[in-house]
């Protein structure tokens, strides 16, 4: 391929791979079988990324591999209330560039959805708290991946060797149990706790298996630490990590956690927001199920994010949630998009989603269970 015989931006594609390689010390590449490119949202790439991603489809490349695509920073079905399409546009022109070169419309950050990773299946996936799901829960190999390289493993359809995808770097350091008095209801604010303050690979001890909970914990990790990694004892399969002779032994109870957590009630206007990651199909069916009697209050708003592809799969019940007041977002993330609101408070239970709503949109922001964010912003 470097050679030129499959073309130019193929053969500078995988250049782009063998001088990571080369930086990283690794003597080879690897064949991976799915790609997740990040880098989708106008917001977070501008106009240069644009123009990045602009000259390589001139050159009409093709994904080589299965390639999915991370949320966008507008909500693709035109509705919200909530979200700016400040620069629908722009961000329309990305995604065409990228359908156009064989990238699946999926616009999430749950690639797992949609393709369920092998265990020590070599991926190149962009997306933290997707990276560390693959990893952690399917016992795959990924790195973070940066969005140039993402896009030049789905071109050439390889990675270089070296990271999360060997041994070696796979290998727990610290044994940490979860005391009881850590509901999984809270496992956002776990994770936030989780990625500030453990700095080597942890097999985690405690955990409740509920895989909805496990899901916020990992992307919260992933968001406040720089996790690809998290051992989950009985869960993570076995032969995808090592375990060192000695563990360093730490305990995390509810009264670490507490700081960030919800409680009592604000004045205001509140914002409760869920889906980070999106929601998968069973839980946006649980979310449809508390709105049979509810609706949400006129001084607040709720604010869902979902994968692209439901618009076509939920159509009925996301007019349903559009009717009692739900704005549900597509394909999208308030995260990586502009907001047309501020509010007094937000109400979430992702742990990643307190740390960037807090950090980027410099907004007051509590971790709240599903069921009290929904007490607190919707009436029957």
């Amino acid at each position: 391929m470097l050679s030129g015989e499959k073309g130019f931006i193929v053969a500078k594609m995988m250049e782009l791979i063998v001088k990571m390689c080369e930086a990283y010390g690794c003597e080879k590449l690897v064949r991976v079988n799915h790609v997740h490119v990040s880098g989708v949202s106008y917001v977070n790439i501008g106009d240069y990324g644009l123009e990045f991603i602009k000259d390589i489809h001139s050159y009409r490349p093709r994904a080589s591999v299965y390639t999915t695509t991370n949320p966008v920073c507008v909500d693709l079905t035109g509705l919200s209330r909530i979200l700016s399409n400040e620069f629908i546009d722009k961000q329309l022109v990305i995604n065409k560039y990228f359908e156009e070169m064989g990238f699946q419309p999926t616009y999430s950050c749950i690639p797992y959805y949609f393709r369920k990773p092998s265990v020590n299946e070599h991926l190149a996936w962009g997306e933290s708290s997707a990276v560390i799901y693959a990893n952690s829960v399917f016992g795959a190999r990924t790195n973070r991946e940066g969005a140039p390289l993402t896009i030049a493993s789905s071109i050439t359809g390889y990675t270089y060797f070296a990271g999360m995808h060997m041994d070696e770097n796979r290998v727990v350091k610290i044994s940490l149990n979860v005391d009881r008095d850590v509901e999984p209801e809270l496992y956002g604010a776990l994770g936030y706790w989780i990625g500030e303050n453990i700095h080597e690979t942890p097999i985690i001890k405690g955990i409740v298996e509920n895989y909805s909970s496990i899901k916020i914990m990992l992307a919260s990790a992933a968001a406040t630490g720089d996790f690809a990694l998290v051992v989950i004892d009985k869960i993570t399969p076995k032969g995808s990590y090592r375990v060192s002779d000695y563990l360093e032994k730490i305990s995390v109870g509810f009264k670490d956690i507490e700081e960030n957590v919800f409680r009592g009630k604000e004045e205001g206007y509140v914002l409760g927001y869920i889906g980070c990651p999106h929601l998968d199909p069973l839980e946006f069916r649980t979310l449809v199920e508390k709105f049979s009697n509810r609706r949400v209050k006129r001084e607040c708003g709720f604010l869902v994010s979902i994968p692209y592809p439901f618009l076509s799969i939920f159509r009925s019940e996301i007019d349903f949630l559009r009717k009692r007041g739900v704005d549900v977002v597509a394909g999208t993330c308030p995260i990586v998009s502009k907001l047309t609101v501020k509010p007094d408070l937000v109400l979430t239970n992702s742990g990643k989603a307190f740390f960037y709503f807090k950090n980027i949109h410099g907004l007051n922001v509590r971790i709240a269970s599903f069921e009290t964010i929904i007490d607190n912003v919707t009436e029957k």
